[in-house]
């Protein structure tokens, strides 16, 4: 079994170090140092960095009630990866009160990342996690309705009710597959599509360079379909997303999906896009396993070894 775990991790740390090779092709696309083009080298393995290796989905992280920042990753937290404001601006926005507007725009999504160095003095990816802040004496305070109050949130109880539903929708974000350096992610999602707003999922592969700590974030569209079943990849178009993203996410109102009382039902809003940063167009190998439902070491090897390939070609113009 040991062994069998060892070759499952030289595996994906091949795959590892040829993204970390080659992606610094765009590394100035997204300020990292040109250290990144240093070649990562295989550390001994130990019983930690293999018990990081997982394949299984389950829910992400969620970041602690009570975190505070400002505009950079909080005190614990080696990385903001993105922060997230919505913002009801297109469509049908005559449909939107004033109350659904304001409780629609209070609270931000915000995704944090840890990266550590290891014994071998090579970084590797402690936790990514998620959460809802809110703005409270300046500062943005992680919160759920348990806690808002003593932090000093003073939510209503229509407040409390539409974070309750926030911070539960949070469970449905995924974990898909793990190793010491990598990790993807599914965040379902509703999205503008040919004038439609249908659930998606917005698929996340975040990676640490071994070498330098530094981080990369890339996202692309998937389209689930027979009841989540099968995915396929809705767009060609991957996007590698700048450190410390703050994003004023464009939202789009329908207005039949509100009631006769005026309130939204789940698919009244939809991302007008997914997170935008520096687009790349998906290699074939890269569309070949890019939506794969479950992963294993041989395809998640592949699938970053496909993300080189696709980054080396450069970006779109």
């Amino acid at each position: 079994m040991w062994n069998s775990a060892i070759r499952v991790r030289k595996k994906q740390m091949l795959g590892d170090r040829v993204l970390s090779k080659l992606v610094c092709v765009a590394s100035v696309l997204f300020s990292l140092t040109a250290s990144c083009c240093v070649a990562s080298s295989v550390a001994a393995q130990t019983n930690a960095t293999v018990s990081q290796t997982s394949f299984a989905r389950t829910p992400v992280s969620l970041i602690p009630p009570g975190t505070k920042f400002t505009d950079q990753a909080p005190e614990n937290w080696s990385h903001l990866i993105s922060f997230v404001r919505g913002k009801l601006t297109h469509g049908d926005v005559d449909a939107v009160t004033e109350t659904v507007r304001y409780y629609g725009e209070l609270f931000n999504l915000v995704m944090l990342a840890n990266v550590e160095k290891n014994a071998s003095h090579k970084y590797t990816l402690d936790q990514v996690a998620v959460g809802f802040s809110m703005n409270i004496d300046g500062k943005n305070v992680i919160v759920d309705s348990a806690t808002e109050g003593e932090l000093g949130g003073n939510l209503s109880m229509i407040g409390r009710g539409v974070l309750d539903r926030n911070v539960a929708a949070l469970s449905q974000v995924e974990q898909v597959a793990r190793t010491p350096n990598s990790l993807v992610l599914d965040a379902p999602a509703t999205l503008l599509r040919d004038g439609e707003h249908r659930e998606m999922v917005v698929r996340y592969y975040i990676w640490v360079f071994p070498e330098n700590g530094n981080l990369g974030t890339l996202v692309w569209l998937l389209d689930p379909i027979q009841h989540g079943q099968v995915q396929t990849v809705a767009d060609k178009t991957v996007q590698l997303l700048p450190p410390n993203m703050w994003e004023d996410r464009i939202m789009n109102v329908k207005k039949s999906e509100f009631n006769f009382v005026g309130l939204p039902t789940k698919k009244a809003f939809a991302l007008v896009q997914i997170p935008q940063g520096t687009a790349f167009e998906m290699s074939q190998a890269m569309q070949a396993v890019a939506a794969e439902k479950n992963y294993t070491a041989d395809t998640l090897a592949e699938l970053t070894a496909a993300i080189a390939e696709t980054l080396k070609a450069g970006a779109k113009h």
